[in-house]
């Protein structure tokens, strides 16, 4: 039951992901720039988690110890990654961005082998290898390739992988949930609210609707994608999380086609079918061990 509940809060979460672009457009629409939704994204969700987390713990306090290994899990995974990804999503398209970023499963299954010693198991390197192969896919050649961004998402890539790594390390047993996203979010609002300020990076939504998006965006993704995939991380692991997070491409091809008039060809279908084979197949071999 355990893993089953990892397998669809990791899903669920790369679906919410992959609606990301499409909110970003609307607004970047209304001048805000990448640093400033990285903030919003942060603050805004704050109260909620505030909310939930001292419904769900009947407290907000944490143990001290605890809080150098949050700040670092808020440095990567909330602050430098998405301030990478967003910032690539001006040079080169979302799409293309999403596929270059999907190089931290990869990334993440390295880092366990070489530097947290974990046997490389037959079932993760098959379906990391039919990941790898229908990401690729996704990717079309042709026009203009801006290399910078490419390189904005790659890193990204990689401080997300080294995020997804130490989750599970650096957590602490007594602090979990929403307790957990809370101290998060905060981390990552005040590290982003002390560079946007002294970078002069602080562009605040000019409309309302502007405030809407930034506000959806928060609970959507911050109280919502994050808390799933941390959930989905701690019940199955880093590795497994990761490959089953390849939903987020796949979400944004069908984004793509239904809100932004998209067409997808044979690639695209071959590249859906891997990711999901992959998953699979990551499926069978665990039920397989625990049968």
């Amino acid at each position: 039951m355990k893993t089953l509940k990892g397998y669809l809060f990791a899903i669920l979460s790369a679906v919410i992901y992959g609606l990301m672009p499409l909110m970003a457009s609307h607004i970047y629409a209304d001048g805000v720039n990448a640093m400033t939704l990285v903030l919003l994204r942060n603050l805004l969700a704050l109260p909620v988690l505030a909310v939930l987390a001292f419904c769900q713990q009947k407290t907000l306090k944490v143990p001290a110890k605890a809080l150098g290994g949050m700040a670092f899990l808020a440095a990567f995974g909330c602050c430098i990654t998405p301030v990478l990804l967003f910032s690539s999503y001006h040079y080169i398209p979302s799409g293309t961005a999403t596929t270059i970023h999907f190089v931290y499963p990869a990334i993440v299954v390295l880092i366990g082998i070489v530097f947290l010693k974990k046997k490389a198991q037959l079932g993760t390197v098959l379906s990391l290898v039919l990941c790898v192969g229908g990401i690729c896919l996704f990717y079309k050649p042709g026009g203009d390739f801006h290399w910078g961004g490419a390189g904005l998402a790659l890193l990204s890539g990689v401080t997300f992988a080294i995020y997804v790594a130490m989750l599970p390390v650096l957590r602490q047993e007594q602090v979990k949930g929403f307790l957990f996203t809370f101290y998060i979010a905060l981390c990552s609002t005040v590290m982003m609210g002390i560079v946007c300020v002294a970078t002069d990076n602080l562009v605040l939504p000019q409309s309302l609707a502007g405030w809407g998006w930034c506000l959806l965006f928060a609970l959507g993704v911050t109280a919502g994608a994050v808390v799933l995939f941390q959930q989905g991380t701690f019940c199955i692991g880093p590795e497994r999380a990761s490959i089953l997070s390849t939903f987020e491409p796949i979400t944004s091809v069908v984004v793509g086609v239904v809100f932004m008039e998209e067409v997808i060809g044979l690639r695209d279908y071959v590249g859906i079918a891997l990711v999901l084979a992959a998953s699979v197949l990551i499926a069978l071999f665990d039920m397989k061990k625990t049968a």
